[in-house]
């Protein structure tokens, strides 16, 4: 049980740092819309910080979702 819960917060820890990756993508490469859909609070200065801060976290939890998905540890 105890397996399951972390395997299920990895999994959701994932989908954030991916969709806060994707919005900060958005945020460098078209500031204009990132801009007017937050309401000015994610200009492309900060959405770079955002995308560069992220790798860390990004990749080692793709490789915790990635470990807990082998078919090894499943049971």
């Amino acid at each position: 049980m105890v397996r399951f819960a972390c395997r299920k917060l990895v999994a959701r820890t994932l989908l954030v740092l991916t969709l806060l990756f994707v919005i900060s993508g958005f945020g460098i490469t078209e500031p204009w819309l990132v801009r007017s859909l937050t309401f000015g609070l994610l200009d492309k200065a900060l959405s770079q910080q955002i995308h560069f801060l992220l790798w860390g976290p990004f990749l080692i939890v793709l490789v915790l979702h990635l470990y807990y998905s082998c078919g090894v540890f499943r049971r």
